[in-house]
């Protein structure tokens, strides 16, 4: 077992099968494992057709745990009944049941990337929970990566089926593969860059070639896997470039069925799903309906899970969760309320960031300057210790630096060396100084001291710049009136410094509008990475992106030196460079002070109603299981019917 990976103890390595595969591990249980050692190609094929060794799933430079023997996941019930429904919540609207247009707000369950949003279309691949980042057959019967990863192939399953009972082959993969790479929105497009085209190379099985100067990046097996796969059939008819109301055709779990646009949307289960029975699925989807119930604001989401319009909600505001579930429904054991720890790390929870096109924030030293003014133990005692400390933005996972940068890390750093603060190399990151109570006079005269080097200074108690005279005012932009109200007693400390806010919290599509548009000094957004963010920090860091219409790169950031060491962490070989490598970014980052870190989610706070059983699994998850694991209790749910009174 690699050291520091203790998430990944319960595989082990194995002996290559096939030339240039990636392998998979054995089971947890003696009996697999003996059964695996006996016969160390029992997890790969050879397809007669192409002569291509397939295996059953991928592992990101690491050897996943579960064979393809193996009947279903553990932290799953096998046995778990079918039926019922459950009723959850999102913020804002949405106006598009298609996820490919530039326009339009998707739906949730109908996203492109985003796995645990998608219940309309399959997969090639899909992840384990239990596993920082294996991925197992869903569509595909069978993975292949080249050894010099110049191609990737999946063999897909003769039993795929669309829900018109017509055979998902391999016209779709091509023709799904063509649409994200050339008229499909630059999120979409962006990432499928790095192949340069596809080829049948026998029925039903597709190899997918990568530009040489992509070639062995761990991640791509992942990024192919995880793409929905859409209908041709279905869209020769219909412009995919459109946004549309009419529920699309699908292949997964569930099909789109009442809906009001902007409202509301539910998911019937589809009773003769094709991938019920696969080990990937077994357990997984036992509601008959999933309703998701659009809100604007946090208050009312609240609201609606204690009035039981909702059965459950993820509560996210401190006050919220420690005062406002006092209620008989909580005291008599109807309403449940947990807290939960998953097994991914926990980034940043709203941390601020500058939008870099503002010449001001261009330096550092203001820059600096916003961030000595942060005070998280303050904060943290206000807010009942709801949330952990950020202070990397990959906060509570090895891919977190801490101390100074090890050998490893300064390969990566060195070539850079002349384009990052000197502090990367001589200084651990941590938090600023503070004594909690919300006021430190010796960061406010550094502050103070930073702002005046770059050439600001008070007048008349407003802080100016001393060539233009201009003053410094800045504007916040919240995506809710309870983020923007967190955000006043920050404000307060840069009135010290002369600097006037402004707190805005628009509609959301207005906020998102002018978060793209550059119209804000100051945001603030989640930054929730998995074990594999390649993507992730390259759409939202990366140079190119920041030039890019719709890119995630709201701060316009374009640093040369976070450029290259994101390139590093998408070329990185073993598990040991990727985690050097993200350490290293990390380190740029925050002695940059692109984002101003305060807050981490280090856990996700349940509420729900009492109509359910859940599987027994202690361990910790990737992300939060209710919905696709849970199952419906009749006698719960009818104990909780003659408390509520509904019918």
């Amino acid at each position: 077992m690699r050291a520091g990976l203790p998430e990944l103890g319960r595989g082990r390595r194995c002996r290559l099968v096939g030339t240039g595969l990636l392998l998979l591990c054995c089971f947890d249980s003696p009996a697999l494992w003996a059964a695996a050692e006996a016969s160390p190609a029992a997890d790969g094929f050879v397809s007669q057709a192409s002569g291509i060794t397939y295996q059953h799933g991928y592992g990101f430079l690491t050897t996943p745990k579960y064979p393809a023997h193996a009947a279903h996941f553990d932290y799953i019930n096998p046995l778990a009944p079918k039926g019922g429904s459950y009723r959850f919540r999102e913020m804002g609207n949405w106006d598009s049941f298609n996820p490919v247009p530039l326009r339009g707000r998707v739906v949730v369950g109908t996203s492109f990337w985003v796995k645990e949003w998608r219940y309309l279309w399959d997969s090639m691949l899909r992840d384990a929970l239990d596993e920082p980042a294996s991925y197992y057959g869903l569509i595909a019967e069978g993975v292949a990566v080249a050894e010099d990863g110049a191609w990737i192939a999946f063999k897909i399953r003769d039993q795929a089926r669309w829900h018109d009972g017509k055979p998902l082959t391999h016209e779709d993969v091509m023709w799904t593969f063509e649409v994200a790479t050339t008229i499909a929105k630059p999120e979409i497009t962006e990432p499928m860059s790095v192949f340069s085209h596809a080829e049948v190379v026998a029925p039903n099985e597709v190899k997918f070639h990568v530009h040489e100067a992509y070639r062995g990046n761990p991640v791509l097996p992942i990024r192919l896997g995880n793409m929905p796969i859409m209908p041709k059939h279905y869209w020769e008819t219909r412009d995919i470039t459109k946004t549309t109301v009419e529920p699309p055709l699908g292949s997964g779990p569930y099909k789109i069925g009442k809906f009001k646009v902007g409202r509301f949307v539910e998911y019937d289960r589809v009773q003769d799903y094709w991938a019920a029975d696969l080990p990937v699925n077994v357990g997984h989807w036992n509601f008959d309906t999933v309703r998701w119930e659009y809100f604007r604001d946090d208050q009312v989401q609240t609201e609606a899970v204690k009035a039981h319009v909702l059965d459950a909600h993820m509560e996210s505001v401190p006050r919220t969760w420690h005062t406002s579930y006092d209620i008989p429904a909580t005291r008599e054991g109807y309403l449940k309320m947990d807290r939960y720890q998953l097994n991914r790390p926990a980034g940043l929870w709203w941390p601020l960031f500058f939008n870099l096109d503002q010449p001001r924030f261009q330096d550092r030293r203001v820059r600096e300057a916003f961030w000595l003014l942060g005070d998280y133990p303050w904060g943290a005692r206000r807010s009942y210790s709801f949330y952990g400390e950020g202070v990397s933005f990959f906060t509570g996972s090895e891919l977190a630096a801490t101390g100074l940068p090890n050998e490893l890390e300064l390969k990566f750093l060195e070539p850079v060396r002349h384009l990052v603060p000197e502090r990367v190399f001589t200084h651990e990151w941590t938090s600023q100084p503070n004594t909690g109570h919300g006021y430190n006079r010796d960061n406010v005269i550094r502050a103070a001291a930073l702002l005046k080097e770059a050439g600001w200074i008070v007048e008349d108690g407003r802080l100016i710049n001393a060539q233009t005279r201009e003053p410094f005012d800045v504007r916040f932009l919240a995506v809710s009136a309870e983020l923007g109200r967190s955000f006043i007693s920050y404000t307060k400390r840069l009135h010290r410094l002369g600097i006037t806010t402004s707190i805005a919290a628009p509609e959301i599509s207005n906020w998102l509008y002018r978060i793209r548009s550059g119209d804000f000094d100051l945001g603030a957004i989640w930054f929730l990475p998995d074990y594999t963010p390649t993507q992730l920090v390259k759409n939202q860091f990366y140079s190119t992106a920041a030039d890019m219409d719709y890119s995630y790169n709201w701060g316009n950031m374009r640093d040369k030196a976070v450029d290259h060491l994101i390139d590093a962490l998408h070329e990185a070989k073993t598990w040991d460079e990727f985690v050097a490598a993200a350490r290293a970014l990390d380190r740029v980052l925050l002695w940059n002070f692109y984002f101003l870190p305060g807050a981490s989610r280090t856990d996700v706070s349940l509420v729900w109603w009492d109509k359910y059983d859940m599987p027994a699994y202690e361990g910790k998850l990737s992300r939060s299981p209710h919905i696709m694991t849970w199952w419906w209790n009749e006698e719960k749910a009818a104990r909780v019917r003659a408390f509520t009174g509904d019918g």
